[in-house]
């Protein structure tokens, strides 16, 4: 007989990559969070306990290099931040990531303690796939120093820093002059992090295994500028103007950098997708609907129903 398989699924489809022996996981999360270490207590007995399981380590630091994990999949305790800042930790070659929900909302950790425990025995008969995520790279060519490369997988951001006056940020895509905003912030995300801050300035939903960027402005000073989508396979720079007004970049609401007059910041489709495990029975749009009340209808008690199939 042969060795059991998981799917993995890319964009071109799914394909089956074999994975004999054990399941080996790792469990990683912000250690500074003392819940955090009860949490990954607890579950590290019940992955021993679990047959065709291994726990191949802990690492609940926040600044060690996660490359190369001896792992077949990283179990991350926390909120969707922690996943993100895995996701930087893990650089260029990362482990598939199964996100286990210990903050509030958790749309990229999606399963509590409890689920992911009922949920054990699919791991270990690999009966998961593996959603490939666009992330992004992201490099900051300022007018005077050197260049800096920056990953992520949510958001690249433009923003007023204080004294927060509006900003004028000029967009070209592809080297062609797209716009010059005047605005508080230019949001570029990808489509995971389109349910991000994308999504609370007014973008638009995209689903996870698209193929695009989403333009959004941030309270923008003229009504015509609106958010705009086009395809991941373009480069689009966004060119800070004006002398005396400050701006952040912001990558994934998580690294911060000043930035300066006439500083160019190129926003490109990275080399190396995020890996997440799905469960059987993940959808999208059940997410949607389950942590961000989407295409629910209020009940007389104040609660949110779902009115499928009404």
């Amino acid at each position: 007989m042969g060795a059991p398989e998981t799917t993995a699924e890319t964009s071109a489809g799914p394909s089956p990559v074999p994975h004999p022996g054990l399941m080996r996981l790792a469990l990683l999360g912000n250690g500074t969070k003392r819940s955090v270490h009860a949490v990954a207590d607890a579950l590290g007995v019940a992955i021993k306990e679990t047959p065709g399981l291994e726990l191949s380590g802990v690492d609940l630091s926040a600044d060690s290099r996660l490359v190369d994990l001896p792992a077949d999949v990283a179990v991350v305790l926390g909120g969707d931040g922690t996943v993100l800042h895995t996701a930087r930790r893990m650089e260029d070659r990362p482990t598939p990531v199964l996100g286990v929900n210990l903050g509030r909302l958790g749309f990229l950790a999606d399963l509590t303690p409890a689920e992911f425990t009922q949920r054990m025995a699919d791991l270990a008969a690999r009966q998961y796939t593996i959603e490939n995520l666009m992330a992004f790279e992201c490099t900051l060519t300022p007018r005077q120093g050197p260049t800096r490369a920056f990953r992520g997988l949510n958001d690249a951001v433009i923003r007023a820093a204080p004294m927060f006056h509006l900003v004028e940020i000029g967009l070209s895509i592809d080297g062609e002059s797209v716009m010059t905003y005047r605005v508080d912030g230019l949001i570029l995300a990808t489509p995971v992090g389109s349910t991000a801050h994308s999504l609370s300035a007014g973008g638009p939903i995209l689903p996870p295994n698209a193929h695009m960027f989403v333009v959004t402005p941030i309270c923008p000073h003229t009504l015509t500028q609106r958010p705009l989508v086009d395809s991941a396979h373009k480069v689009y720079e966004a060119t800070v103007r004006g002398e005396r007004v400050s701006t952040m970049l912001v990558i994934d609401g998580q690294v911060q950098v000043p930035l300066r007059s006439g500083d160019r910041v190129t926003v490109r489709r990275g080399r190396t997708p995020f890996p997440m495990v799905r469960l059987p029975g993940h959808s999208f749009y059940r997410t949607l609907r389950a942590k961000l009340g989407w295409g629910a209808l209020p009940r007389p008690d104040g609660s949110l129903s779902d009115h499928e199939g009404s």
